[in-house]
């Protein structure tokens, strides 16, 4: 079992993807409709258990499924250093701290960020989040994010630093 302090993936059994292999990764999942989370869910479960990706590799991959990147997730993307998953745990290593905006709120992420990729009640969720936060008068950490149902509608509960906050998707 992989617990929340895990460190990323080292030694002889880490596999190194290719550009040809994670961008048949980001195919399958392209082709999957859904919510952001969702599709970051399916993303970085099939990465595989034990893996590190360049951040070159990953843009390159990006690039060659036409996936576009703009506005703040370019500045996200372009200072990924290196992606790492060991079981469900995954590293984000940036080059540096990650200040920006997105949908008119601002958000930093450290330059490591850790999350857990999992199901619960049989819904995708990022838990056990560190390095991510957005700013309301002061910066609130980002402690996990899931998709719910309610009323037919998907959310996303984000739980914060500072509470429980349900935003619609769509």
């Amino acid at each position: 079992m992989v617990t929340s302090d895990s460190t990323p993936p080292k030694g002889d059994n880490v596999i190194s993807l290719s550009v040809s292999d994670v961008a048949d990764i980001i195919s399958r999942v392209k082709g999957a409709a859904g919510d952001p989370i969702s599709v970051a869910t399916q993303l970085f479960s099939a990465l595989g258990e034990n893996v590190t990706i360049s951040g070159d590799t990953f843009r390159q991959a990006l690039a060659a499924c036409a996936v576009p990147v703009v506005g703040s997730l370019s500045d996200v993307v372009s200072r990924i250093g290196e992606v790492a998953k060991l079981g469900n745990r995954v590293t984000l290593t940036n080059v540096q701290e990650i200040q920006s905006v997105l949908n008119g709120k601002h958000f930093r992420l450290k330059a490591e960020v850790t999350f857990n990729v999992v199901e619960e009640d049989s819904l995708p969720a990022l838990t056990n989040i560190s390095g991510v936060s957005v700013h309301e008068l002061v910066w609130i950490d980002i402690r996990s994010m899931q998709v719910k149902q309610n009323g037919g509608t998907k959310i996303v509960r984000v739980v914060t630093s500072e509470g429980t906050k349900d935003v619609a998707l769509g």
